[in-house]
Order: structure tokens, then C-alpha cells, then sequence
């Protein structure tokens, strides 16, 4: 095999146009199909020019033809992970360190991995230690930031932020992710001035625009929060995140039109994300155009009240909500009142899809099951919702306990597509009628409050089915007993989240 071809093609792979190395790779793998360099070269140039599928095609066959080599293995774990397959990555990167104890790439690889696949507290180990062996490793610096942050160790994140751009002064991922820990620590100005600095150097940059203009709202400033996102939009074309934030600014400014017109705009790009269809309901509902409204939220076709009669495992109803809530309330991930979210005096869990426990497992077959069923029932249209209908979609599941005279206020699970929510109990002795009710159609504080509130009862074993871009919340109750519910969305894949508690 010829060297220098080898040598040429692996250049281009790793150049600025990737695809030039395409002509050069054909014809060494026709020469030498099982070569595991030639393989290793086409795999970088298939990943560097956007093919995953076929460079891990090529990463595979070249680990096949020489399997004890960790730089391989570590090549396959980052296409891996490329690909969203986060698991096969991290035993890719742990069996090549295990060939090449402490290398510090792949001990850097191995921690970004673990954030990507939402193990942030296994991610600190390794991050310290590739650091530790090579202390000038920026990007290490900065994963470690962010291992830190999610955590809940904002000071910490932020030193380590801080160190890597004292590595790498221009690294505008470290900076804004300093900007998001300062700001977590309650210090706006310098969060301001790090963002303003990276947007003076990269103008348009969306994250920079969105977390300038995000700073400026919560001091006060909306209307130059509303310029910057304004000016984002312009320059940078029609950015999601940024979009969604103005439409809510635009709405807490007075300006339902705009919002509307925007909302559109954001469908129309992104028809299979609901979030712009939350804002457009209330635009509407801001401008008093009620027939619309009612059109888009189809309460009598996409909401279903089911009343469960069995659950699998459990000889009776009573057994399976005795279960569930003794399941729930010894669940360790129980937090009062939880960062981030709108749970008031109550506590709330954090995941349990998965839980191993019989009554909550019993509950997500329950979910899955009628999730599919109605995703099936809604049928088909030109509604915006339904044509945002996902292929294929996993169960989130999560579970809140509130006190007497607690509730949760007016939220979407947007970008979700459906929701439910289950009750196992229900208080018995209220002092009025309708307390503690679920509520369709309340709108928040951030946006102005108000809203036309749609009831729907509670009662132990009622499930209740709706569009996860309606906004809903529970009205406040009283009595003695606590009021227990089960919340679960069926999350797109790719667009959907998975419900998690701030750490």
C-alpha cells in the first residue's frame, strides 16, 4: 500500500474539507477493504463529513482487524457517542483504559461521555483525572465545569470554567458556561459583561444573544432584552431557543400580534416541536380570539378522562394505589419544592420510569399503554398537533406529594407531545367544591397570569390524557389529607425531555 496516499488522504480527512478525502479513501478501500488504518482514515473523513452511519461502519471493521488498540476503540467510543448510543461509548472508553491506563484523552472522552448520557456525578472522576495528568487540557477543564454545575456546585463549576479560559482565552463554550454558573451564583454583572464580550467578538452568536438578553430581563430590562433577541433573529436567521424567548417577552410586553406571528414562524420551521404552540395559545387568549383558541386546543377530541379498573400484578385497585403512593413516599429522590419547577408546598420526585419497584412499574405499563392508545385514537388532520406526532417516543414518569394548601402552577411539558397524570388517592373532606381540581388552560405569572380555566375532577384511579403544550396546573386545596398524583409524558425521540430534577 502506498504511504503517501495514506498519508494525503488521512491530511484531507482532518482538513477543512473533509470530503476531499473521499476520492483517496475509495480507492484504497478497494485495494486494501481490510486494512485497519486505511479503515480508520475512512472513518474520519465519513464523521468529519456528516455520514456517522458509515464512519461507524468503518470504526468497527478497523477495531475488528486490530482489536487491542485503544486509540481505535477510543475513534469507534466518539462516534458512538456522536450517534447517541452513550452506553456502547463508555464501554468502548473504559476497555481502552483499561489497554491504556490514565490516558488523559481518553479519560477526558470517557467524562464527556458520562454528562452526555446524564451521569454527571461518575463524570467528575475521570475529568479530575485527566486534568490531573495534563493539567493544560482546556476541553477537560470545561466538561469538568459542567459535571460540576450539574451537580449542583456552581462555585466550583465556575473555577473550572475559569481555569480553562485561562488555557484557551477564546473558548466561547467555557465563557458562556461561565456566564450560566455566575449567573447561578447571583453575579449578573460579570455573567453580563462575559456574555457581552463573546457576542462583540462572535456577533450572533445565538447562545451568547439568548443569555445576554435572558440577563437583561431578569434585572429588569425587558425591553432591551426584547432588542437583543430582536436583533438575533435578524442577523443569525430564525433561532428556536431564541425565538421561544422572545415570544414570551413579547407576550409579557403587551404584544400579543408579534408573538403570534412568531409562534407561526417557529411552527412552520419546527412543525414536530409543540413549545411555540404553548405561546400561541396564549397569544390568543390575549387577544380575545376564543374561537381560534378553542380550535387549536381541541379539549373535546384531545383530552380523555380514563378511569383504570385493573392494574397488572395487583389483585385490586386498592392494593395497587396503596402501593403506589407507600412506593412514592419512600422514594429517596423526594424534594421539597424543587428548583426550577412550580411544585409549591409539595414535594416531587425525580425519574421512575424505570423504577424497580412492583406499583410504579405496574403504573408505567398503565402509561405507556393508554399514551399509545390515544396517540393512536386522536387520529389524523391538518392540526398543527397532530402532524408533530412522533414515530417513536420513550415514557417519562414522576410522581408529587402535596400538602394541604399546596399546588402546582400553571406549566406545559412541552417539548413533549402528550401528558397524563394518574391519582392513586384523592382528599376526601374539602371545605369547597373543586378544590384541588386539574386545570386546563390557566396561564402563568411569567406571562401575565389569567387565562379560562377547563376542570377536570380528580378521583383515585382516574387517568387524565392531554396535548403536552396545554398549559395546566392544580388548584389549591385544603383539609388534612395530602393530595398524591402521577405525572408522565410520551418524549419524542430527539426532540422530547425526559422529566429530571434540577441537581
Amino acid at each position: 500500500m502506498p504511504m503517501e496516499l495514506l498519508q494525503e488522504a488521512a491530511r484531507l480527512a482532518q482538513g477543512p474539507d473533509p470530503k476531499a478525502a473521499r476520492p483517496l479513501v475509495a480507492r484504497l478501500l478497494a485495494t486494501h477493504p481490510g486494512d485497519a488504518d486505511v479503515l480508520t482514515v475512512a472513518g474520519i473523513a465519513a464523521q468529519r463529513s456528516g455520514s456517522i452511519d458509515e464512519a461507524l461502519g468503518h470504526f468497527a471493521a478497523a477495531l475488528a482487524a486490530d482489536p487491542d488498540n485503544p486509540a481505535r476503540l477510543g475513534n469507534h467510543a466518539v462516534a458512538l457517542k456522536q450517534a447517541g448510543r452513550f452506553d456502547a461509548a463508555i464501554a468502548a472508553l473504559e476497555r481502552a483504559l483499561m489497554l491504556r491506563p490514565g490516558a488523559p484523552v481518553t479519560l477526558a472522552n470517557l467524562g464527556s461521555c458520562l454528562i452526555a448520557a446524564d451521569r454527571p456525578e461518575e463524570a467528575e472522576a475521570p475529568l479530575r483525572a485527566a486534568v490531573a495528568a495534563k493539567p493544560d487540557h482546556a476541553e477537560a477543564w470545561n466538561n469538568l465545569g459542567v459535571a460540576l454545575a450539574r451537580t449542583g456546585r456552581a462555585a466550583e463549576a465556575e473555577q473550572a470554567y475559569a481555569r480553562a479560559l485561562a488555557l484557551r482565552p477564546g473558548y466561547a463554550e467555557a465563557a458562556l458556561n461561565r456566564v450560566d454558573a455566575l449567573d447561578r451564583l447571583g453575579r449578573g454583572a460579570e455573567a453580563e459583561r462575559i456574555a457581552g464580550a463573546v457576542l462583540g467578538s462572535l456577533p450572533g452568536h445565538p447562545r451568547a444573544a439568548n443569555q445576554l438578553a435572558g440577563l437583561r430581563d431578569r434585572r429588569g430590562d425587558l425591553a432591551g432584552a426584547i432588542e437583543l433577541y430582536r436583533a438575533a433573529l435578524d442577523k443569525g436567521g430564525l433561532n428556536h431557543p431564541i425565538g421561544i424567548n422572545l415570544a414570551m417577552a413579547l407576550l409579557r410586553a403587551g404584544e400579543p400580534a408579534e408573538a403570534l406571528a412568531l409562534c407561526d414562524r417557529l411552527l412552520a420551521a419546527s412543525p414536530s416541536i409543540t413549545t411555540p404552540l404553548a405561546l400561541k395559545c396564549a397569544a390568543l387568549e390575549r387577544l380575545g380570539d376564543t374561537e381560534t383558541l378553542a380550535a387549536l386546543m381541541a379539549l373535546d377530541r384531545f383530552v380523555a378522562v380514563i378511569d383504570i379498573d385493573a392494574a397488572p400484578g395487583f389483585d385490586d385497585l386498592g392494593a395497587f394505589h396503596a402501593a403506589l403512593a407507600a412506593e412514592l413516599a419512600a422514594h429517596p429522590s423526594l424534594t421539597f419544592e424543587p428548583e426550577g419547577l412550580v411544585t409549591r408546598a409539595g414535594r416531587q420526585s425525580d425519574e421512575l420510569a424505570d423504577a424497580g419497584t412492583p406499583a410504579i412499574a405496574a403504573l408505567a405499563v398503565l402509561a405507556r399503554e393508554a399514551l399509545g392508545r390515544h396517540a393512536a385514537a386522536v387520529g389524523d388532520g391538518d392540526h398543527v398537533w397532530l402532524r408533530a406526532r412522533p414515530d417513536r417516543w420513550a415514557l417519562t414518569l414522576w410522581g408529587t406529594i402535596l400538602s394541604p394548601g399546596g399546588a402546582v402552577e400553571p406549566h406545559i411539558h412541552a417539548p413533549n407531545w402528550l401528558s397524563g397524570v394518574y391519582y392513586p388517592a384523592f382528599p376526601a373532606e374539602l371545605a369547597e367544591p373543586q378544590e384541588g381540581w386539574f386545570a386546563i388552560g390557566a396561564l402563568p405569572d411569567a406571562l401575565g397570569g389569567g387565562g379560562t380555566r377547563h376542570l377536570r375532577e380528580p378521583r383515585p384511579g382516574r387517568m387524565i390524557l392531554f396535548p403536552s403544550h396545554l398549559w395546566h396546573c392544580t388548584l389549591p386545596f385544603g383539609g388534612r389529607e395530602p393530595r398524591i398524583s402521577f405525572a408522565f409524558d410520551l418524549v419524542p425521540d430527539g426532540t422530547g425531555q425526559p422529566h429530571r430534577l434540577r441537581r
